[in-house]
């Protein structure tokens, strides 16, 4: 027999029944004032003008450069053998139908793309410190960990990479954007200045699994945060940069110069502690290398393994001017590097001059600290992170001739430096 308690009357079955109802249209209210708000965001958003700007310019350099990226890697070239005294090379051209993602998949891992793949799939080599070949430790983490978290759900090492940094580019081009419009440039400035960086003879390490991307995104986010007054985060995206690649340690004394400009004083508020984050990345690498390998230095010291040394930074400036001919070396672009080297050291001058300080000084680290291993590669690659060079062309870029005139030469370098890298040139690897 059943107990009384066990029983309920109509009043409590009709209470529990109104409840439920309750409970389930309170549900539904909260999930349509959630959907009204993701909607609300997501439209403004869509409206936002730098996510609009950054939108357009990615859309169109990007779909230029994989064009290329997929056209270079399915031609094929032979030249067969030709008769006694014949002058014409009769080059036969063919299309390969080979997959695009494989292709793709191909292109990720040339040159430093293999290592930064390798890192995210397999870690660091865990071996004590040694030159007798070349290791990994010369590459930071962060960027490999990206992939690595992603590329666990997908399986997909390469692609992953070539998706995330398309990804960091685009957030990149819309901070950016942001920032200039910041610094009360004008909007036609911001949108010059996002272009250029986007149409850059190199800006098609954008799209490949490197560091390029990631760095980028990091460093306008570090100086968009300071210039908003919010410290905390400016040294937060300094820190990711120091593990993002050895020079994003410059964001720390740059940001520094840019606090004092901004108060003409060094004594630090509360919030301004923040910077101390910036060296966090480089220390937690350096404590992590230390642990593996017993050499904390072991990013810097295994670069002697790629026979990097170090002298005066004027001698690659001075050794080009004195051969001018020879534009091209292995894999040292060698005119390209020169005017990226070049031009990168006017627009310093002339930040230093507008009593820029934090701007010229951050140009200036960036660009004498690979002059200073007395070569000029890789200049071009590594100027298309530093987004002051590129602010300042954009004024410039307010006369037409100047604006036409860099965005031809932009792009047509663009196509013909992306078809390289398509074709596995050396000049194109920088």
């Amino acid at each position: 027999m059943l107990t009384p308690s066990a029983h309920l009357d109509s009043n409590e079955v009709h209470s529990v029944r109104v409840a439920e109802t309750d409970n389930s249209i309170e549900e539904i209210v909260d999930w349509r004032r959630r959907a009204r708000h993701l909607a609300s965001w997501l439209s403004a958003v869509w409206n936002d003008q730098s996510f609009q700007a950054a939108g357009f310019v990615f859309l169109l350099t990007r779909s230029l450069v994989f064009l290329i990226f997929i056209i270079s890697t399915h031609l094929s070239f032979s030249e067969p053998p030709t008769s006694f005294g014949e002058q014409p090379h009769n080059v036969r051209i063919a299309i390969r139908r080979y997959s695009i993602p494989e292709e793709l998949r191909t292109l990720a891992t040339r040159s430093d793309g293999s290592w930064y793949i390798s890192v995210a799939r397999n870690g660091y080599d865990k071996e004590p410190f040694n030159l007798d070949k070349e290791h990994n430790w010369a590459f930071f983490p962060l960027y490999p960990l990206a992939v690595r978290t992603v590329a666990s759900i997908t399986g997909n090492y390469r692609l992953v990479g070539i998706a995330l940094s398309n990804l960091f580019l685009f957030v990149a081009l819309m901070l950016l954007h942001k920032l200039v419009l910041a610094f009360e440039f004008d909007k036609s400035v911001a949108n010059r200045t996002i272009f250029y960086v986007a149409a850059f003879p190199t800006s098609y390490f954008f799209s490949l699994p490197w560091t390029t991307s990631l760095f980028f995104m990091v460093t306008v986010a570090g100086f968009l945060a300071a210039k908003r007054g919010n410290w905390w985060l400016a040294g937060l995206f300094a820190g990711l940069a120091s593990a993002t690649r050895y020079n994003g340690i410059f964001l720390f004394p740059a940001l520094l110069i840019f606090y004092w400009q901004t108060y003409r004083s060094l004594k630090f508020r509360a919030n301004s502690l923040g910077l101390l984050l910036a060296p966090a990345g480089l220390l937690a690498f350096m404590a992590y290398l230390h642990a593996i390998t017993g050499n904390a230095f072991a990013f810097a010291d295994a670069q002697a393994a790629w026979k990097v040394r170090w002298g005066f930074f004027l001698q690659p400036l001075v050794t080009f001017i004195i051969s001018p001919f020879e534009l091209s070396a292995g894999w040292n672009f060698r005119l390209l590097n020169f005017a990226a080297a070049m031009l990168a050291l006017i627009c310093g001058f002339v930040w230093l001059k507008r009593q820029n300080w934090a701007w010229a000084f951050y140009i200036f680290i960036s660009v004498l600290t690979p002059l200073s291993t007395v070569t000029l590669e890789g200049n071009s690659r590594y100027m298309i992170s530093v987004f002051p060079i590129f602010v300042l062309l954009a004024v410039w870029g307010r006369s037409p001739l100047i604006d036409q005139t860099v965005r031809t030469v932009f792009l047509v370098m663009l196509s013909l430096m992306t078809a390289f890298f398509g074709f596995f040139f050396s000049p194109a690897l920088i």
